[in-house]
């Protein structure tokens, strides 16, 4: 039984990446929230051509965080799933694509499974939204 899996996109500057995302990443790997269960890291040129980073060949710390990341499977990431990706990035940025399983949510949903609970609807609430529960406690 796997808990949740979501995907995640995320779009990064050249120079802001520094490397505290991976750490915080392999932060919620090793306590057991999250497993990551497919990574790809996308770059469009400013020519718009899409590439991917061979994660195998990755020199230094970032090929040893990536390597901290205890990847359960590969092959989740499709080359569609690349070229989608690609397609909203902006020209000369990176973008990492996680498939992830929240681990954090696999014993309630067992405990629902075993009770016969059915699941009737679910989503997420984007963390921007994040001010309308802000203006409703208030």
């Amino acid at each position: 039984m796997h808990g949740p899996i979501d995907f995640i996109v995320m779009e990064f500057g050249e120079k802001n990446f520094k490397g505290e995302v991976l750490e915080a990443l392999n932060d919620s790997v090793d306590k057991k929230i999250i497993s990551v269960l497919d990574l790809a890291l996308i770059h469009k040129d400013v020519d718009g051509n899409i590439s991917t980073f061979d994660l195998n060949s990755l020199d230094g710390k970032l090929a040893q965080s990536i390597e901290g990341l205890h990847r359960e499977s590969i092959g989740l990431i499709t080359d569609e799933d690349i070229e989608e990706v690609g397609a909203i990035m902006d020209p000369d940025f990176t973008a990492g694509l996680l498939i992830v399983e929240q681990l954090w949510a696999k014993n309630l949903k067992q405990a629902l499974m075993n009770t016969e609970g059915i699941l009737l609807s679910e989503g997420r609430i984007h963390p921007d939204a994040a001010f309308e529960l802000d203006e409703e406690e208030n």
